[in-house]
């Protein structure tokens, strides 16, 4: 949290930066914690209607007398086998050859909501800067999620930027992926101040 409080600072956006072209002083550890802090409560909101709709879908699914049915058909010796782990590949893949179809109905009836959560979650991904840079720039959690600065993501400016920015990440991400640890700080520190400048 105190890596990321920091990388928001150094973007220059925050007030208490606003201006200068030097780097931040390491300094003040616990409000670099809670913005870092501040700026994942803020991701965390802006996913949750994508987690709600997976996970209530995934629930559903598991919970559904359906896939009891057809779990029922397991013997009930290799239940316990099952259960530890112990149920043989050769055996899984030979229930599953033999049942298959039986799945048909569920994942038709949750692929639906499937989809819906992950395009909840591309959304949140994508408005993710606009809302950092606004609670940034104004020091309110609330003007990370206002319309007025929500609206400044639907531009075409914004789309390609942030298809650069992504594609420039992953770059660089794939080329220090080979420095354990020190590769991924790298990558979010140095990616971190490069995206929100370019946004």
């Amino acid at each position: 949290f105190t890596v990321i409080g920091y990388t928001l600072t150094s973007t220059g956006l925050s007030k208490d930066h606003q201006d200068k072209d030097t780097l931040p002083e390491w300094s003040d550890y616990v409000e670099l914690f809670m913005k870092g802090l501040k700026s994942v409560l803020i991701g965390i909101s802006l996913f949750l209607p994508a987690a709600l709709v997976i996970f209530a879908t995934v629930g559903s699914v598991i919970l559904s007398p359906a896939l009891s049915m057809i779990l029922g058909g397991i013997p009930v010796d290799n239940w316990d086998d099952l259960a530890a782990g112990n149920f043989s590949e050769i055996e899984m893949n030979h229930w599953l050859a033999q049942n298959w179809e039986e799945f048909i109905p569920l994942i038709t009836n949750a692929a639906p909501f499937i989809i819906l959560g992950v395009v909840l979650g591309f959304v949140a991904f994508y408005l993710m800067p606009a809302a950092l840079l606004g609670w940034l720039k104004e020091d309110r959690m609330t003007a990370a999620f206002s319309i007025d600065n929500l609206k400044k993501a639907i531009s075409l400016d914004y789309l390609v930027n942030w298809l650069i920015v992504g594609y420039l990440i992953g770059l660089v991400n794939s080329l220090l992926q080979w420095l354990p640890v020190i590769g991924a700080g790298i990558t979010m520190y140095v990616g971190g101040i490069f995206s929100y400048m370019v946004f």
